[in-house]
């Protein structure tokens, strides 16, 4: 007789799993919000499929939640489905990353715009994040650090539907985000420019400000553009 696998136990789960999910939010949206930092964090590269079955027993929860978490994320662009083999990351290619960046870009300039003046509790939060940015080296919690960053730019123009857009791009992109910055930590010019659009927020220079965040994507889109390999798709990060 053929030899049966057992199955998996619960307890036996990846390191980014062994949290339990948080449930002082709709189930759904927590499950969600789990895969984003799961997906965004490396823990499932691009090309790595996602199963129903697998994400229920590894997170604990029934497979309703997970199948509305993953149908979001493939609506948000970050999965692709088949039938028949479920779900998988995207792999990552110059295309998207060319569409992507100046929607970005475009939104958060016309965030900064609607959000002048800053408040100065705001700028303060800014300023304390930039400060832990510019010592940080760990690449995933750079990442953390700058989402929160302009996260709280975009949060200061009251727009909830242009935070929720921008915020769907960051998911997004955050895949090249994280896979580039883990091969090039080098960000001290990144760093200036936040400092350069911090001073401009001060100042309440709203036109500077938002210029000064236009080239801050428009470059770091180059970046990633020099660093994705021209010849095919990668499928690791």
């Amino acid at each position: 007789m053929p030899v049966r696998k057992p199955e998996p136990t619960r307890t036996s789960r990846p390191p980014g799993l062994q949290e339990p999910i948080a449930r002082a939010e709709p189930l759904r949206d927590a499950v969600h919000a789990r895969l984003v930092e799961l997906i965004s964090s490396g823990e499932y590269p691009p090309g790595a499929a996602l199963t129903e079955a697998s994400l229920s027993r590894a997170l604990d929860v029934s497979r309703t939640p997970i199948r509305e978490a993953l149908l979001r994320l493939e609506a948000e662009g970050v999965l692709r489905s088949a039938l028949a083999r479920g779900f998988t990351i995207r792999p990552l290619v110059r295309r998207e990353v060319e569409e992507l960046y100046p929607i970005l870009a475009g939104l958060e300039a016309l965030a900064v715009r609607t959000a002048i003046p800053v408040p100065k509790p705001t700028v303060k939060a800014l300023r304390g994040t930039l400060t832990e940015l510019e010592r940080c080296q760990d690449p995933i919690r750079r990442w953390k650090l700058d989402t929160r960053w302009h996260a709280t730019i975009v949060a200061a123009s009251g727009n909830e539907h242009l935070h929720a857009m921008i915020g769907q791009l960051r998911v997004n992109l955050s895949r090249y985000e994280l896979a580039h910055l883990r091969e090039v930590p080098t960000r001290e010019h990144a760093d200036q420019q936040h400092r350069d659009i911090l001073a401009a927020l001060e100042a309440r220079e709203t036109d500077r400000a938002a210029e000064l965040l236009e080239t801050h994507w428009r470059e770091g889109q180059q970046r990633v553009l020099d660093w994705l390999t021209p010849a095919a798709p990668r499928t690791t990060p």
